[in-house]
């Protein structure tokens, strides 16, 4: 499965442009620097966020504890002049200077009001309404709360046994004042919260886009709780530029490096490839364009081109003159072997006719026979020899046919030779036991009183064709000299071996048949 994935991927690659793959290489080798500039502009965000976060924090400390420090002075003093309050005669004048110091001390002005030991109101901050009736909670010696709407933050002092000693009043914008100078101006609101009211303290919260909220809480003794909800970038401007810049840089580079590759070494190898393949044998120069490119080395390479086809074109010539002169040589030697064996076919029939026994006469023509077989081979070989095709079948084997029945003796002069062969080309060794084989047993017809033979070549496959001789003299019982038969059987039989085949008899049709090796149809 592995070797099919592999072996798809390396198809796939291997379509694509050099170009192309250049480009792939060069943005895959840059994509780990990219990686790692875009990991490190992420965690500079991340700890910019962090940095944010803990900043926001801090801020919302800060004013909490601004607020529970000028709740703790207020409550200090009160606590402090609370037993001298039980002295009926001196404490009304105690209250008031308490009233008075608690106002020049308080860096938050707030309204007050003190209590006698049995929860009575004893003075009061002009404006501020002492509240009656305050219990204290759980045992708590601090209360605070929310009033007015959402605008007063309430507080009640309660002693170990549960009794007011006094109780004040800030109102939201002297909070919002005291928190303002504690917390740095930031994109958050910080609200006060008590129960179900709300006390809005810094409104400064803007929603944006590449922002993330955050919500924070601290609580405060008595009861409430100071909230911030604000907005940490979750990635700047620059911070964005940088995580982008380096994908950017690495995409101009790419692109960059796959330019110059393309347009300065890839196109001019293109266009030397292509005069390279329009080159054609014969051509006498290489057709090489303007190649424009800085590489000196594909210069070189494009004159070496023009100086390996100028070689070549000298070579062609060479070698094209060498090759008419072996066919020349050739020629000369297929025409005198022919000769050679037309002389010697020749000699033979004189030397047949000039014989005045019959045997010897006969011996001179079976001879001749083998020897014209040889001759038509050679000569049918030697027509087809410039287009290297091989001898075509149907014209030796007609030439054969007529040289036999020329040359065949008195007794098989009126033989009837049929012939119906399908046009193939063979190579010469075949040819040659082809014509044998047809010349002995057409003679062995002569010999043994034959009336007709017939010769058949009939294509079964592509490159195989099967060579049938039929002869009445072959069929039944062959009455014919025993040692002329055995002598015939003896050579077809060997015949066939050198063509690769076995030779099959039906003596009751009287036909030998043998496959043969052919090389291609003749064109009609």
């Amino acid at each position: 499965m592995n070797q099919d994935r592999t072996g798809w991927v390396a198809t796939r690659l291997g379509r694509l442009s050099t170009g192309l793959k250049m480009l792939l290489i060069l943005a895959a080798g840059l994509l780990p620097l990219g990686i790692i500039a875009v990991l490190a502009s992420l965690y500079s965000a991340r700890d910019n966020w962090i940095q944010g976060e803990a900043q926001m924090s801090a801020a919302l400390a800060a004013s909490a504890q601004r607020i529970e420090a000028s709740v703790d002075r207020g409550a200090a003093v009160i606590r402090a002049v609370s037993p001298g309050l039980a002295d009926t005669r001196s404490a009304p004048d105690l209250c008031l200077r308490t009233l008075a110091g608690l106002a020049s001390l308080d860096e938050a002005p707030a309204r007050y009001a003190l209590y006698d030991p049995q929860g009575r109101p004893l003075c009061a901050t002009p404006g501020f309404t002492a509240p009656l009736g305050a219990r204290a909670r759980s045992g708590q010696r601090l209360v605070l709360s929310i009033g007015g709407g959402g605008d007063l933050l309430h507080f009640e002092l309660f002693d170990e046994e549960g009794r007011i000693e006094g109780a004040g009043e800030f109102d939201r914008r002297t909070l919002a004042q005291l928190i303002r100078s504690a917390a740095e101006p930031g994109d958050f609101d910080i609200e006060l919260v008590g129960g179900d009211r709300v006390m809005p303290l810094l409104d400064h919260y803007r929603e944006g886009r590449l922002t993330r909220e955050i919500t924070l809480a601290e609580p405060l003794t008595g009861g409430v709780e100071l909230r911030l909800r604000g907005a940490v970038a979750a990635i700047k401007a620059v911070e964005l530029l940088m995580i982008l810049l380096p994908l950017v840089m690495l995409i101009a580079a790419a692109l960059i490096g796959w330019w110059i590759v393309d347009r300065l070494l890839l196109r001019p190898l293109g266009q030397m490839q292509r005069a390279v393949v329009g080159y054609r044998p014969g051509d006498r120069a290489l057709d090489l364009p303007s190649l424009r490119s800085p590489a000196r080395e594909i210069g070189e390479l494009g004159h070496a081109f023009d100086e390996v086809t100028r070689t070549v074109a000298r070579h062609e010539s060479d070698l094209e003159a060498a090759v008419e002169r072996q066919t020349r040589l050739v020629r000369e030697v297929h025409h005198r072997v022919k000769n050679n064996l037309q002389v010697v076919a020749s000699l033979l029939n004189l030397h047949a006719r000039g014989s005045k026994n019959e045997d010897v006469a006969a011996a001179y023509a079976s001879i001749q026979r083998r020897v014209d077989a040889l001759a038509v081979v050679h000569r049918n070989h030697y027509a087809e020899l410039e287009e290297n095709r091989g001898v075509a079948v149907r014209s030796l084997i007609s030439e054969l046919a007529a040289n036999l029945r020329a040359t065949a003796p008195a007794s098989a002069a009126n033989m009837q030779i049929r012939l119906d062969i399908e046009p193939f080309y063979v190579t010469q060794d075949v040819a040659v036991s082809v014509a044998f084989l047809v010349t002995e047993t057409i003679e062995f017809g002569m010999l043994c009183g034959a009336s007709w033979a017939s010769v058949t070549l009939e294509g079964i496959e592509p490159t195989v064709a099967v060579l049938a001789i039929e002869s009445d003299s072959l069929a039944g019982d062959i009455a014919c000299d025993q040692t002329l038969f055995e002598r015939f059987d003896r050579i077809v039989t060997g015949l066939a071996r050198q063509l690769r085949s076995s030779l099959d008899r039906d003596p009751e049709r009287g036909r030998y048949s043998v496959r043969i090796a052919v090389a291609q149809r003749e064109e009609r």
